[in-house]
């Protein structure tokens, strides 16, 4: 009764939060072909990020959003469990013995009882075995960014909490222009993670029910119909929150990468202010207190990259990986049938290049940071400048051109503009290799 009484309540909030869909694609429409006002803007904006962060705490992406400041950190390394995370993980564990059961036991009647979809189908183990090693790989995602949150290790999401009031330069310390883009990004990143977190349960249900309709043995016997249907219900149930849990997060991350990049792009604009300023004294004590807040930043964003870059290493390889063996059983194997195999095939040639967009847009960091090393190489030029204001300008200068600088992809990489490039050919080799040798093998 409660897990009934629960997921009743789930739905009801999704499906009111999917009443607000069509009134946020009206209002991108109408402010694309009209100058709206910026007041109005700044409250759909706002609203939006509100729906969005209420939307990722119903599928437990996060106990706290945006206000990590509040949050009960925990020492100890462990965090507390309540209902709805001992339901997931219970039906995660029965789900996971399930298949391994499928996988090793050839036995009909076992099959029938556990609801196998793809009863006595082509392919069969090669997809549970799929379905079994991505079952892991999201619920340890899961459990990884939750104990994080529980440790206190997410408090750099907090940056972002005045943003569910209104975006307002002063508080996001930008200017106007890049408060805009900024606001523009957020708004745009919104609109498609509160979209993908509401079609994520029609997408799997289909996802999950076309095998099990497809198969002709569901209609031949009453007792594989009945278990496999009870079966699907709860793979779609646990799929559902463990997806948008990585598609959560991933609005988290984006959303608080974009207000470094554009801070970051704040600076470059003072910088240029500075160069076309007329030579007076008070030059060099805006060029020292510019140097300061070029370090101040830079130590932030350092900050938050340190504490994410191998949430970013899992984001990168597992979607990788999973864009990769979505093509590969999609348009190499064709697996099960071709409606299912369409749908993978889909699914992975959307993920790369969702990735490789990413690292070509926040791979603009160096660049960025080169163009600022070169404006205050510029202002030490234009300007007499004292030996401190000096001496302050060259270690900002050799901070912005150290090692430590961009956005780090675990220990191994840093994102640079070519990233976009090389992981889209790195992909093709790896396709490349999957279809010679192992294509023939499943053949």
């Amino acid at each position: 009764m409660e897990i009934k009484t629960m997921a009743d309540s789930t739905e009801s909030s999704v499906s009111v939060q999917r009443n607000y869909f069509l009134k946020d694609l009206a209002n991108l429409f109408r402010y694309s072909f009209v100058t709206p006002d910026p007041n109005e803007v700044d409250l759909c904006a706002a609203q939006l990020v509100k729906r969005t962060e209420r939307l990722t705490m119903i599928f437990q992406v996060s106990r706290n959003g945006f206000n990590q400041n509040n949050s009960i950190k925990n020492t100890l390394g462990y965090r507390r469990y309540n209902r709805l995370d001992w339901i997931i993980g219970i039906i995660s564990l029965i789900n996971a013995l399930r298949c391994i059961v499928l996988i090793c036991d050839s036995s009909e009647t076992v099959a029938i009882i556990l609801g196998d979809p793809l009863f006595r189908s082509k392919d069969r183990q090669i997809i549970i075995i799929f379905a079994l090693i991505f079952l892991f790989t999201m619920v340890i995602f899961r459990e990884v960014i939750l104990s994080l949150e529980a440790k206190g290790d997410l408090n750099l999401l907090s940056v972002l909490l005045s943003c569910r009031n209104g975006f307002n330069p002063f508080c996001l310390r930008m200017n106007d222009v890049n408060m805009n883009r900024f606001r523009l990004t957020i708004i745009l990143v919104s609109i498609v993670a509160y979209c993908t977190m509401l079609v994520v349960p029609f997408f799997l249900s289909v996802g999950f029910f076309i095998p099990f309709l497809a198969n002709p043995w569901t209609y031949k016997i009453p007792e594989l119909a009945f278990c496999g249907f009870l079966w699907s219900l709860s793979d779609i149930f646990i799929a559902t929150f463990l997806l948008n849990a990585i598609l959560g997060f991933s609005w988290y991350f984006i959303c608080a990468l974009s207000f470094h990049l554009y801070r970051l792009m704040d600076l470059l604009d003072k910088a240029d202010y500075l160069k076309k300023s007329i030579k007076v004294a008070s030059n060099e004590r805006n060029i020292k207190l510019l140097s300061l807040l070029i370090i101040r930043r830079l130590n932030s964003f350092e900050l938050a990259t340190r504490k994410l870059r191998y949430v970013l290493f899992y984001y990168v390889f597992v979607f990788a990986s999973s864009g990769d063996v979505y093509i590969f059983l999609g348009l190499i194997v064709r697996v099960h049938n071709d409606l299912l195999a369409n749908l993978l095939a889909v699914a992975g040639i959307f993920i790369l290049p969702s990735i490789g967009v990413f690292g070509l847009a926040f791979g603009n960091l160096i660049s960025k940071l080169d163009k600022l090393t070169v404006g205050l190489h510029q202002l030490t030029l234009m300007n007499r400048l004292s030996l401190s204001t000096s001496s302050k300008v060259l270690e900002v200068m050799n901070r912005a051109a150290g090692p430590y600088n961009g956005l780090k992809i675990g220990d191994f990489a840093t994102l640079e503009k070519s990233f976009f490039i090389l992981f889209i050919v790195e992909n093709i080799s790896i396709l490349m290799l999957f279809t010679v040798n192992i294509g023939p093998l499943i053949n």
